[in-house]
């Protein structure tokens, strides 16, 4: 289940936040390394299955009851125990308004937006928040939308109080669409699943965008150039076949989108300062 472009917004003290996405799924698949847009912050939390988390910040085993959050800029990827697959529930929204400016405006949320990567565990408030979350979105009943803005300030709340706060008031404004927030979601998943085959021309027409306002939006809100992106999407995707499958590396340079093995080896090496073997065997011997 996954519901995106709901124009729903809410505030907190000063700080408005929009909707981006719901999404409650097994992840039976690896979710590449990538990282969201400036002011955008994804909470997680695994209702089952174990797995690991890598971030910027180190690597972390998830098991069930794990939370955690991811910020902007903060590179992550998931890896779902094979055997005993995580499901995730995940709320992506997105903070409008210059982030240090944000920060002075709301001394209740400032933890939460000072700090991109937050990790630990729930004491079950945050599965319930979650779990009729999604069942709003489900349903669609009348009155969805001030149930859904109740719900996820909730879960907003509760998160700050997990980083070390009290509650405080909290202040709710009628719903102002934002079609920007489905720009973000677009960009991102461009990249995490079709890194292979993306271009500027196909990402500038998805977006409704001229080629030089696509590259002006990326580096405004990645701090990339597209090619940059592109880069990153296809190297994470590379490194990760290295090291969950033992595919050739001419095949993994093809599924990453390198016309030789050649190109793909120098590019790999240019990003990552090792070789595809230098990889894998760290891999291995790591999991030994």
């Amino acid at each position: 289940m996954k519901v995106r472009n709901l124009d729903i917004g809410f505030n907190i003290e000063n700080v408005r936040f929009n909707l981006v996405s719901v999404a409650l799924e097994k992840l039976d698949y690896r979710i590449p390394m990538h990282a969201h847009s400036k002011n955008s912050y994804e909470i997680h939390y695994i209702s089952f299955g174990e797995g690991k988390l890598n971030t910027d910040y180190g690597s972390f085993d998830i098991m069930p009851g794990s939370l955690f959050v991811t910020g902007p800029e903060v590179m992550h990827e998931q890896i779902s125990d094979k055997v005993n697959p995580m499901t995730e529930y995940c709320v992506y929204v997105k903070t409008e308004g210059n982030p240090e400016s944000l920060k002075k405006k709301s001394n209740f949320m400032k933890p939460f937006l000072e700090d991109p990567f937050w990790i630990g565990t729930d004491d079950g408030s945050i599965h319930e928040v979650m779990k009729e979350l999604v069942a709003e979105l489900e349903s669609f009943d009348p009155g969805y939308e001030l149930m859904t803005e109740n719900l996820l300030s909730r879960l907003i709340v509760l998160m700050v109080r997990k980083y070390g706060l009290k509650s405080e008031n909290k202040v709710k404004e009628e719903v102002k669409p934002n079609a920007e927030n489905l720009m973000y979601l677009t960009v991102e998943e461009a990249f995490l699943y079709d890194y292979r085959d993306i271009t500027l021309e196909k990402l500038s027409k998805t977006l409704k965008m001229s080629a030089r306002q696509t590259e002006r939006f990326l580096k405004e809100h990645y701090n990339k150039t597209f090619l940059q992106k592109k880069t990153e999407a296809r190297m994470s995707a590379a490194i990760n076949m290295l090291k969950s499958t033992d595919m050739p590396v001419s095949a993994i340079a093809f599924e990453a989108g390198y016309s030789t093995g050649e190109h793909f080896s120098a590019a790999l090496k240019k990003y990552s300062n090792m070789t595809a073997t230098a990889i894998r065997k760290a891999s291995r011997t790591k999991s030994q």
